[in-house]
Parts: structure tokens; sequence; C-alpha cells
């Protein structure tokens, strides 16, 4: 639990020491300058004050040396309570206590006050601690908020993206039980086609959250140095435009070129994982493209290290989008490209290709479209990966 931000008029303080006639004076102060406050003679009475009021204090004045329990003691059982970690501490004590000081920094206080105590400048501190907590706590929640509202949204997407075909797939399903007799073949070839897609669609989602759990726990990389075994690359990249075009079966009218220009080269790893890496960069591009667009892969080695990329003449991605573009659940301009599954194709093939050892890296330019740059270890040369995470 987080207090609200208090306006520093109404503010209650919490103000902690054994010193009868301090405690008098200084509820005098604080009561013409406008604030609230609440007494105490030790710690423990504090404490009972924090557990029984109607409201929590905005800050927390306390002298060090009292009996029963002291201003350390006191801070620290505060510290321990998740609903009063915010609230400002501020140690009280004598000039020639500076171990005291000390020891009060190193356990986290908020600043120090010394005895005797100057009204201004006790004033003036109050006023700026209020004003600073006051700050974070706002910011703290606009955060809560934009996190809640992105939850919020990242639930929906989801459950859109798995509801979406299987909605699909049982519409025509019924539709299918029911009037399969009166049918005629263009229709059965949109039932079909419709539920080719919803599975398409479902069966891509699934893939992607089961490698998503494996990359995060790291079952992956166990499974990718099980799985080591050398193949040429030119099989993985088919192989992922193939898998890229199931992705987006009714996009066939996109041309992917291949350039192969080192043929015969070998990479080792988990191919599995690898095409699906690649697929999912290759159905990006696919997905952003125009019918009249071509797609172009090109390979070649240099460095011991075999290089793939893929360009796209897409939209291209805004300046400002491009730090974010692998984290996961995070897509661009969903509205316009509502076929972007949940955000997490990026993030897999980043995380698949770093445990092979390699590197992958996304230019992109507004209007111009986008380059992926895939690296991977030339088999022979290095067969030790390590985690990435």
């Amino acid at each position: 639990m987080i207090n609200r931000p208090t306006d520093d008029r109404t503010a209650t303080i919490l103000f902690v020491d054994d010193n009868a006639a301090l405690l008098r004076s200084v509820e005098r102060l604080l009561r013409m300058e406008g604030f609230k406050t609440l007494l105490a003679s030790d710690g423990s009475e504090a404490l009972r004050l924090m557990e029984t009021a109607s409201a929590l204090p905005d800050l927390i004045i306390s002298d060090v040396a009292m009996p029963h329990m002291d201003g350390f003691e006191l801070f620290e059982m505060i510290r321990q309570r998740p609903e009063w970690v915010d609230i400002p501490f501020l140690f009280l004590t004598a000039r020639d206590q500076l171990d005291d000081l000390r020891r009060g920094y190193a356990l986290g206080a908020d600043d120090y006050l010394v005895k005797p105590l100057d009204q201004e400048r006790l004033i003036m501190i109050i006023r700026g601690k209020l004003k600073r907590r006051a700050e974070l706590l706002e910011r703290i929640q606009s955060q809560q908020e934009s996190l809640s509202a992105a939850k919020r949204e990242l639930a929906l997407m989801v459950a859109h993206e798995l509801r979406t075909p299987l909605v699909s797939i049982s519409m025509v399903t019924d539709i299918l039980s029911r009037e399969l007799g009166k049918m005629g073949a263009v229709q059965l070839d949109d039932m079909v086609d419709t539920m080719q897609s919803g599975s398409s669609r479902l069966s891509r989602l699934v893939e992607q959250m089961v490698l998503y759990v494996q990359l995060q726990s790291g079952a992956l990389l166990d499974s990718i140095n099980q799985a080591v075994r050398p193949g040429y690359v030119r099989d993985a990249v088919i192989g992922a435009i193939d898998r890229a075009r199931q992705f987006n079966y009714r996009r066939r009218d996109i041309a992917v070129r291949f350039e192969e220009l080192d043929p015969g080269v070998m990479i080792s790893g988990d191919l599995a994982s690898l095409r699906q890496a690649l697929a999912e960069v290759i159905s990006n591009a696919i997905a952003f493209s125009q019918p009249e667009d071509e797609i172009q892969i090109a390979q070649w080695v240099a460095e011991n290290m075999v290089w793939i990329t893929i360009t796209d003449q897409g939209p291209g991605i805004p300046e400002e989008e491009l730090d974010r573009v692998f984290e996961p659940f995070h897509q661009f301009n969903r509205q316009r490209y509502e076929q972007q599954g949940v955000g997490i194709g990026l993030a897999l093939a980043l995380g698949i290709v770093g445990a092979h050892g390699g590197s992958l890296v996304l230019r992109s330019r507004e209007g111009r479209g986008t380059q992926v740059t895939i690296s991977l270890p030339l088999y022979g040369f290095d067969d030790n990966f390590t985690d990435p995470y």
C-alpha cells in the first residue's frame, strides 16, 4: 500500500521525543504552520499511534536516545512494514553525537536534525521532504496506472488472439455439420480457408508461448545444448520461409528472394528453434509488406560467422519505437496491423539466436523498410553456447 500525496498544509507530522517541553514547543510550532501533529514520548508509543491513528503520518521526526525503544529501533520497525516504508523519517540528535548520525544514514534515514532545533530550518526541511515525497508518490501512482492499463490491454490482447481463431473454427464446424450437403465447391473452399486460418493462428500462438516459457525458464538453453548437431544454413532459411508463409498463408503473393552467397555453409545447434527464430523475423516482414513488395534474404560468411539479412520494403518503424521492438508483448500500431499475435516474435528470435552464441540487430527507417541482421557461429569454430540471460 502506498500513501497518496498530501498537501503540506494539511500534512500530519509524527514527532517522537522523551523531552516533554520539546514536544509541546514543536507541537505549537507545527500547528502555527498549519500541520497536524501526533506526539509520542518513545518508540513504543509511536508504534501504537501508527497502529491506531485514523490516518498515517506524512513524515516522522524521532529523537535517537529514548527509553523503552530508541529511534533506531523505531526506524527499523517502521521500515519492516510495507505500508509504512515510503514515509520520510528524520532523526533528531545532539550536535556531539556524530556516531548516531553515521549509523542513521547507514540505516537509510532521509535526513538529520540537530538539537537545539532551528525552527526556520525545521519547517524548511519538513516542507522540502513533503514536496519531494508528493512528487515521488505522484510519479509512482502514474506508473501504477500505466502498468494497470498495460496489464488490461495485454489480457484483452491475449484473450482476443485465443478466442478469435477458436470462434472461427467453431463457427465453421457448426455450419459444416448443418449445411455440408447443401454447399457448393466455392462455399466449401471458403469454409476450409476460414478453418485453416484459425488453426494456423492458434497453432502459432501456442508454439510461441511454449517457446517463450522455455526461454525464460532456461529450459530452451538446455534443450539447445542437448540437441546440438550441424545443419545447412540453406535448409534452416528455406524451412523458415515455408513456416513464415504458413503463418501468413493468405499473403502468398508476397515475393521472398533468397540469395545464398556462400553455398553449403553449416551451423550447429537446435535447428528447429533456429528455424522458428528466422520464421518469426520473416513472418514480420511478410505481414508488413504490400503485394508488390519483395523481401530479400541474403546469407554469407565473414570472420568465422554466418551472416543472414532479412530486408523488407514495409512501412518501417518510427524512431521512438525502435528501443521497444524486442520488448515481449509490445506491438507497433496494432490498430492498423491487427494480425500481429501477442507481440513476442522478435523477443523469441533474439533469445534463440543469443542462446546459440549469435546476435540479432534490427535497423529501420520510417517509410523506408526494415532490415534484421543475424549472425551465428560457423560450424566447427564455436560450439559452446552461453545463456543470454
